[in-house]
Order: C-alpha cells, then sequence, then structure tokens
C-alpha cells in the first residue's frame, strides 16, 4: 500500500519495500447485521435528515418490536471494497505505530421492502469515498465506516428512496378523526350463528402491519373495517387479508388510542359485513369470536364461551366486556359476536398472570362508534 497524499504519516510502511496487503475478514465483528457498528452509522445519518426510522441502537429492547411495525424494511450489501493506506512509523527507529491514515472506497446495493406489499420495491446502488487525513489506531475502520456512512448519504439522497421516504415520514402523522361518518349498516340478525356462519367468516379480516399482525371485520359494504389501534400503530396504511386470501391496502382513517381502535376503509366492495348490537350484553349470555390468534395460518378461527360480566376500569372509566371466550395475541381487532352473528364488542386484551385463566376484555361496539364518530344510518343496526 503506497501513501495518500494529503494525509499525514512517518516513514509509511517503512517495513515493506513494495505495496503491502492488509486481510480483513468480514466477520460479524463489524458487517454483521444493524446491531453493529455500521448499523450505528446508518442510524445517525438517517436520523440526521429527519426521517422516521426504527431500530435505535441505543434502545436495545425496543428494536425488535420496533422494526415489526415498520411500514419499509431496508438492507444493505457491500459489493466492493478498496482501501489505500499508510500506517505510520516512529521518526527515529522505524517502529511501526499501529496508526493508519488513507481513503476508503466502498459501494453499496440498497434494497427496499414494502411490509405492506412483501415485495422489493426499489433496489439501488451507491458509492461512498472517505480520505482518513489524521494517522490513528482504528484509521481503517473510521475511514471504512464514513465511507459507508457517504454511501448511505447517496442513498438518502435519491429522488426515488424520498419520494418512498416521504410518504412514509407523512403516514406517521396520526389522521384526524372526522367530525361525523355515517354508514349504511346492516339490519341486527335473529338468525342463528351456526347456521349463518357461511355469512360471517367473510366479513371477519387479517390487518397486517410490518411483521405483525392483529384482526379486523367488516361494517360496511363499501369497504369500512374496525380493528383495534394498538394492531395499526401510527401507520396510515396496513395490509387487509381477506379469508380467502385476498390482499388489499387499507387506510387508517381514524382512531382513538384512549379506547383502542381505528378505522380502516379498502377500496373493496364487501358482500358480507356483521350487524352492530348497541346494547350492552347480559352476563351468561353466549358469544363468540372470531379472528386470526397468533398466526395467519390461522385465521377464521372461532372460539366461543360466556359473557362474564361488564367491567368499568377505575382508572380511566371506560367499559369492558369480560368473557370466557378464548383470545390469543393476533385475536386483537376481532369482532365478539352474539348468538345471532350480531357484533358486541372487538377482542382488545387479556389478563395475564400466574393463576389467570380465561379473563379477556373486550371494547362495546357502542362505545367503538361512539369515539370514532361514526354513525349507523340503517334503521336497526
Amino acid at each position: 500500500m503506497n501513501g495518500v497524499p494529503g494525509t499525514e504519516g512517518t516513514f509509511c510502511n517503512a517495513r515493506h519495500r513494495n505495496n503491502s496487503v492488509i486481510e480483513w475478514s468480514a466477520g460479524s465483528s463489524y458487517l454483521g447485521n444493524w446491531s453493529t457498528e455500521l448499523g450505528e452509522v446508518f442510524y445517525r445519518a438517517t436520523r440526521a435528515t429527519g426521517l422516521n426510522v426504527v431500530g435505535d441502537p441505543a434502545r436495545l429492547f425496543q428494536r425488535s418490536k420496533a422494526a415489526q411495525s415498520a411500514e419499509y424494511l431496508l438492507g444493505a450489501r457491500i459489493t466492493k471494497i478498496l482501501g489505500n493506506f499508510c500506517e505510520a512509523h516512529h521518526w527515529w527507529d522505524g517502529r511501526p505505530q499501529d496508526r493508519f491514515s488513507g481513503e476508503m472506497y466502498v459501494e453499496v446495493e440498497w434494497t427496499v421492502f414494502s411490509s405492506l406489499q412483501q415485495r422489493e420495491i426499489l433496489r439501488l446502488p451507491t458509492r461512498g469515498y472517505y480520505k482518513q487525513v489524521q494517522s490513528k489506531r482504528d484509521g481503517i475502520i473510521l475511514a471504512f465506516h464514513e465511507a459507508f456512512a457517504h454511501a448511505a448519504e447517496g442513498m438518502l439522497a435519491d429522488s426515488r428512496f424520498v419520494r418512498i421516504a416521504s410518504g412514509k415520514s407523512a403516514s406517521t402523522k396520526a389522521p384526524v378523526k372526522p367530525a361525523s361518518m355515517s354508514f349504511v349498516g346492516k339490519k341486527v340478525s335473529d338468525r342463528p350463528l351456526a347456521r349463518g356462519i357461511g355469512q360471517v367468516l367473510p366479513a371477519v379480516v387479517t390487518v397486517r402491519l410490518g411483521a405483525s399482525h392483529g384482526s379486523g371485520f367488516a361494517i360496511s359494504e363499501d369497504g369500512l373495517i374496525l380493528t383495534n389501534e394498538h394492531v395499526v400503530g401510527q401507520s396510515e396504511r396496513v395490509s387487509v387479508v381477506l379469508n380467502n386470501g385476498l390482499l388489499a391496502e387499507g387506510r387508517v382513517v381514524a382512531r382513538s388510542a384512549l379506547r383502542d381502535v381505528a378505522l380502516v376503509r379498502v377500496a373493496l366492495r364487501f358482500p358480507s359485513f356483521l350487524p352492530l348490537r348497541l346494547d350492552a350484553p347480559k352476563p351468561t349470555e353466549r358469544v363468540y369470536v372470531v379472528g386470526t390468534p397468533l398466526q395467519e395460518g390461522l385465521q377464521s378461527t372461532v372460539t366461543s364461551g360466556v359473557v362474564s360480566a361488564i367491567r368499568a376500569d377505575p382508572r380511566t372509566g371506560l367499559s369492558f366486556i369480560q368473557s370466557d371466550a378464548s383470545i390469543s395475541p393476533g385475536n386483537s381487532g376481532g369482532p365478539l359476536l352474539d348468538a345471532y352473528g350480531n357484533v358486541l364488542g372487538i377482542s382488545v386484551a387479556s389478563i395475564v398472570g400466574q393463576h389467570a385463566q380465561a379473563l379477556n376484555l373486550f371494547v362495546p361496539i357502542a362505545e367503538a362508534l361512539e369515539v370514532l364518530n361514526l354513525k349507523p344510518a340503517s334503521p336497526g343496526s
């Protein structure tokens, strides 16, 4: 390796008559994943632009959870590394000082993956260069990190990436709750659920965001879906999967974090949607839960139980329907139905503990409609 003009170094590579070679293994200590030094370099570069980036390396236990709800995932593959460095030697006796100055060049291929569309939407090559002027003990690594950061800045400045990222950053702003929205609902059913289950299941959907999912259900023919606020998070867009496998994009049009409910609209017609029963159920009344527990392959799972009680949270005053009908992670946002397939509530939480069993909570449907300013326009809904 030769010295680089403009950098410092005494007796550059004095032990070697010709160019010398440093063998550098691309092991996980440097290049393995976003949890390492390169991840921190990338995080700093992107945050400096004002983008909403999850996976803060300083928040060790929140990174995975945050990444699960990310709308876009980003990967980087380093395709080329070139370096030219000078190792400084002592001016008197030529002893190596283990300090390096020089230049580094990298080529990086960036890939943007949409968690909503479940496909790669952009592949972008960039280049980065950095000159380490002062001789430092970690001069080679520092030059590599800065060259990588320069490549990341090239990606961040690309107009194609900016269009994607600006859409994402805009989606982090929660939509304003509409002053009022009416919808044409379905008349309350008096048909036993066992006979009408074929009409109920197509109305219950899986709501997907990033690597996580919840449940939801259609309340109108023109694509209005109710779910939990914690299912959609702060995103403006989610994926909606029907029980026949059809995938559609949904837009979050209203939400309430306190009541933990959200309204999603998809550009689809629902031949099957659920009637809403606004009066409170009575204890011991038979109820049913439909949703997608644990994994998407379990969509349209039906469980049953009885209404255990109507509870009020002493801290907030909010009401909940308590039932022993089984729910699991992934059921959140799905419907609680009466014996005739009318929606009584929305699955929201389970009370878990060492001795707790079948203590499950549901948001009353009337309160969900009230907080979202939804008004059924059909008599009897």
